[in-house]
């Protein structure tokens, strides 16, 4: 009753290709297990454990060492910061007594002055 239908081309691909990529996984497979062992696929994994150990290490000290010069450059500015301060404090109290010493001439002169006039000089 049912006839069969000659295979399309679209399954002749199909099945074409599925055997393609069955052959070429075969002989892929069969060539990884000619080339690595397990035993230098075991080695290698573990020089670049050992490898990732050290590049860790490495990174750690860099970023404790890069730490330690923000501390230091922070120091650094607070304490030019403090001398800055302490330098316009110093300039501030100096042109205060400048200005004191100018008022203090003038009272003196004022006051010299007028003993004079009063003493008839």
């Amino acid at each position: 009753m049912a006839e069969e239908l000659p295979p399309s081309l679209f399954n002749i691909l199909r099945a074409d290709l599925r055997d393609t990529r069955t052959e070429i996984n075969g002989r892929l497979d069969g060539l990884a297990r000619d080339m690595v062992t397990s035993a230098m696929l075991a080695q290698v994994q573990a020089n670049q454990k050992e490898r990732d150990d050290r590049q860790d290490a490495r990174l750690r000290t860099l970023e404790t060492q890069n730490t330690e010069r923000e501390k230091e450059a922070r120091a650094n500015e607070e304490a030019l910061r403090r001398t800055r301060a302490q330098q316009f404090f110093a300039i501030g109290l100096a042109a205060f007594g400048a200005i004191l010493s100018v008022i203090g001439g003038i009272v003196v002169w004022t006051v010299t002055s007028g003993l004079q006039q009063l003493a008839g000089g």
